[in-house]
């Protein structure tokens, strides 16, 4: 699950993912997350279980979210978000797109390492 995680700058300067695997995995990632983003505030948000972990730059809290209709629950309104995001977000598809090598595809191998469920929060999968 660490691997299909994308976090999105907010306008805070913290960092955001949003998520929604089968099991209830936060438990078992936070310390992956709390060692490898150790100096970046950050929260990752369960969508199914509607609660999440925020790291403070000290401790991983529980945390839960009172979604309003007016925001998206898989990305933040833009008016949340670092003015520069977006601009990451068109870099990072970029070079995916550019790295892609046609005559190479295989989509059973990528699906079979990169399952679709994920691909909705996956910036690269957003090319469209």
């Amino acid at each position: 699950m660490e691997a299909f995680i994308r976090f999105q700058k907010t306008g805070d300067g913290m960092f955001y993912a949003s998520i929604d695997p089968d099991f209830n995995v936060l438990p078992l990632i936070s310390n992956h997350f709390k060692n490898r983003y150790a100096d970046q505030e950050w929260i990752i948000y369960d969508l199914k279980r509607k609660y999440g972990l925020h790291y403070n730059l000290k401790t991983v809290e529980e945390i839960t979210i009172d979604f309003t209709s007016t925001v998206n629950q898989k990305t933040p309104a833009s008016i949340f978000m670092d003015e520069k995001e977006e601009l990451y977000s068109l870099l990072w598809k970029d070079y995916f797109k550019s790295a892609n090598i046609v005559a190479r595809k295989n989509t059973k191998l990528h699906v079979k390492h990169v399952p679709k469920r994920y691909w909705k929060y996956l910036t690269e999968k957003q090319l469209g």
